[in-house]
């Protein structure tokens, strides 16, 4: 890397030019980026309900994906429009089916104002998606002068709102950062030359990072937070990174040395720390590849890619510009601030450290304290309703219809797929149906039950169609038992639909689906499989995976970064320090965040959260160990003296880490104003991780930990390095 930097500041104008040429190919690919995108990604492909929903579409030929098209007539009978409703749905490309309320009464409101079709689609979920928008105008424009209130729902529907919606996000959040970004720079630097750079830089990784988000969707499905995630991380980290060198270059600066030797100094220092706490924070985020979740993977190759991005800048495009300006990095300078008698930033920080073991004592039961809310969180992914969604939004105006007019858990039933190889009888498989609607009936909060045994079949004659001579039933019958009955290639398989007497989204639905996945499989014989399926279903598969492989992602974050930190310190009490502190601040902003959101709000956690926080949180919090410790073994390795170090380094870098917060808190919080509430719960979580680590944790735990523990936590090598050095004094930084 040393190489990489002496080649940008002895070329500086090459290097330049070689990061304009590479953004006039990135804008037109961050252009097509947005469209190539895929919704969704909140569910796990390889659970329970995705198996078993693929055996229902196999056997019953239903169609894998489906829209609901919402009609009502609030002041006549809808039912009057369903032929002119029909004739658009099935001009509609890719349908492969259109039902409406003769296939079942219950689609029909008691009021007759309000019913849905039904469209069935054989196609992939990205082709159904590129016709929500259409389907929409269309059939406003037909029916809309007829009275009718038209919404398209379902689930393709939530997910291109919800795409929609998150780019809009991440629009609004950038425009509210970038000013805030700039009043922050401007107190930090008082320069509007040195303010100008990390936002110039900022806006560069966006840039780049999409465009290379573009080219990875050509390898994998992407998720459309993907450019949350870029807006989210890349600003704060390009930001950051570049602050510590600007300010680290200005100090020098400051302090007497002409500008080359001033930037050597900076990449040599800060220029070392940025580089592992950007290496911090890739490793935190690659253990979000774990769970193999489209959301999670799509949001850790955001990072992942905005993080080298901003890495890279920061090694070659940054000291180039820095190279090209000199001293010109403090154009248009504000009238510097006074400097205050007494201050009691650093010195009332130091009396707090005369008693460490106490202040770590008190800090650490507070932080406990806040933490404790943590114990009564419950993750839910809502996969069974639109409350991830604006109220405006069509989709989930359609759901709420659909809940208000008409009986709305029977449009979500838990659906049990028992089967059997072709071989085992089929009176085994029937007494395996019945068992199975017997042991549901037995739980509590269930409204019906269908199988092949309770359709108004005699059971003469569903002994006969189970032993292969449905053809014998009546019409009508037949087509009832096709859609209970059928095979699955070399298997036959039956199907128990359960209502249950609780919305699909409830505490009620998520404990049957473990309940009924708990108790089946010893309720039937062996040879036959059963599998419980459905949209509460689907959910409880996406919250159990990522709670499964929480403990992996915490461990693999955990043992990687320890020996990241002990190369970057040559130390092990540094990275287990590290890790201790790091596990407070999520731990405690957790609690906040569950505090505010369940208790005060009366909102679920998203299932996604926690694991979100803790990978993003963990990463960027190193930036402010880093950055603090490696001025501390500066003046440690400078006369030897432990206490002494904690002290000047804690005084030469609390402005900054002040200041660096403030604008990871600016950003985190733009994300506030998202109406997505995964990215609301994210943003909030992480402002409120932020504040916690660098007004208490950075400033104070960690200079009490440090004190307690003693010298030995600079390894060796920094004893080594200060008995060689002359005990003298390091010349003052002047500090922001």
């Amino acid at each position: 890397m040393n190489a990489v930097v002496r080649f940008s500041t002895a070329r500086p104008k090459t290097v330049i030019a070689i990061w304009i040429v590479l953004i006039a190919i990135c804008v037109p690919l961050m252009i097509a980026l947005t469209g190539a995108l895929k919704a969704g990604g909140f569910d796990n492909p390889r659970g329970e309900a995705a198996a078993g929903q693929k055996v229902i579409e196999r056997a019953f030929d239903e169609a894998p994906e489906s829209l609901q098209v919402v009609l009502t007539k609030p002041d006549g009978d809808v039912t009057a429009e369903l032929a002119e409703a029909t004739r658009i749905a099935e001009q509609t490309p890719h349908v492969a089916s259109v039902q409406d309320y003769t296939q079942d009464p219950q689609w029909l409101s008691p009021d007759r104002h309000t019913t849905f079709l039904q469209l069935g689609f054989t196609t992939d979920k990205s082709t159904i998606q590129h016709e929500i928008e259409g389907l929409r105008e269309r059939m406003t424009g037909a029916l809309q002068d007829r009275g009718v209130q038209v919404h398209v729902t379902g689930a393709q529907a939530l997910d291109y709102d919800l795409s929609v919606q998150s780019e809009s996000d991440a629009i609004t959040a950038e425009m509210i950062a970038f000013p805030l970004l700039i009043v922050v720079l401007l107190v930090v630097f008082r320069s509007v030359g040195a303010m100008l750079l990390p936002i110039v830089l900022a806006g560069v990784a966006l840039v780049v990072a999409s465009a290379i988000g573009y080219g990875i969707t050509f390898l994998t499905d992407l998720s459309t937070l993907y450019t949350n995630a870029v807006s989210l991380i890349g600003i704060a980290v390009a930001v950051d990174y570049s602050l510590f060198i600007i300010k680290r270059y200005r100090d020098e600066l400051a302090a007497g040395d002409t500008y080359v030797p001033a930037l050597r100094t900076a990449m040599r220092t800060a220029g070392h720390a940025v580089l592992f706490s950007g290496l911090a924070v890739v490793v935190a985020l690659l253990a979000l590849f774990i769970p193999r979740i489209m959301v999670f993977t799509s949001m850790a190759i955001a990072g992942v890619v905005v993080t080298l991005v901003a890495l890279a800048m920061s090694m070659t495009l940054l000291p180039a510009a820095l190279t090209v300006l000199g001293r010109r990095i403090n154009w248009l300078s504000l009238k510097p601030r006074a400097a205050r008698e007494g201050r009691t930033g650093p010195g009332a920080l130091t009396k707090l450290q005369r008693k460490p073991a106490l202040t770590l004592a008190v800090l650490v039961a507070l932080f406990g304290v806040l933490a404790w809310p943590m114990t009564d969180i419950r993750l839910q992914s809502p996969v069974a309703s639109a409350t991830i969604l604006p109220e405006e939004t069509d989709s989930r105006q359609g759901i709420e219809r659909l809940q208000a007019a008409l009986e709305f858990r029977n449009l979500f039933p838990v659906q049990i797929v028992v089967d059997a190889p072709e071989s085992t009888p089929a009176d085994t498989l029937l007494d395996a149906v019945r068992a199975v609607s017997t042991t549901v009936k037995e739980q509590p909060g269930i409204d019906s039950v269908t199988d092949v045994t309770s359709i108004g079949l005699p059971a003469e004659a569903v002994d006969l169609a189970v032993g292969g001579q449905a053809g014998q039933l009546p019409a009508e019958a037949q087509a009832g038992f096709a859609q209970l009955w059928n095979t699955d290639g070399d298997r036959r398989v039956a199907r128990v639909v359960v209502i249950p007497s609780s919305d699909p989204d409830s505490d009620a639905a998520h404990d049957l689906i473990h309940d009924l996945r708990a108790d089946l499989p010893g309720a039937v014989p062996d040879g036959v499989r059963v599998q419980v399926t459905g949209a509460t279903a689907t959910g409880v598969d996406f919250d159990e995976v990522l709670i499964d492989t929480l403990p992996a992602i915490l461990i693999a974050v955990a043992l990687i970064t320890i020996a990241l930190l002990a190369r970057a310190f040559r130390s092990w009490l540094l990275p287990l320090l590290a890790l201790a502190l790091n596990a407070l601040v999520v731990a405690a902003s957790l609690g906040l965040l569950t505090l505010i959101s369940q208790t005060w709000l009366g909102q679920r956690i998203d299932s996604t959260t926690p694991a979100l926080v803790f990978a993003i949180m963990f990463g960027l919090s190193m930036d402010y160990m880093v950055i603090m410790i490696s001025r501390m073994r500066e003046h440690f390795t400078a006369h030897g003296d432990h206490h002494r170090a904690v002290t000047e380094g804690l005084r030469d870098t609390a402005g900054l880490v002040n200041g660096a917060a403030l604008i990871m808190v600016a950003v985190f919080a733009s994300f506030l104003v998202a109406k997505v509430s995964v990215v609301q719960q994210l943003g909030l979580g992480l402002a409120i991780a932020v504040i916690l680590d660098a007004v208490v944790i950075r400033l104070l735990v960690m200079p009490a930990a440090l004190n307690l523990i003693g010298p030995r936590v600079w390894g060796r090598t920094a004893h080594r390095a200060a008995d060689a050095e002359p005990t003298v004094d390091p010349q003052p930084v002047p500090t922001a």
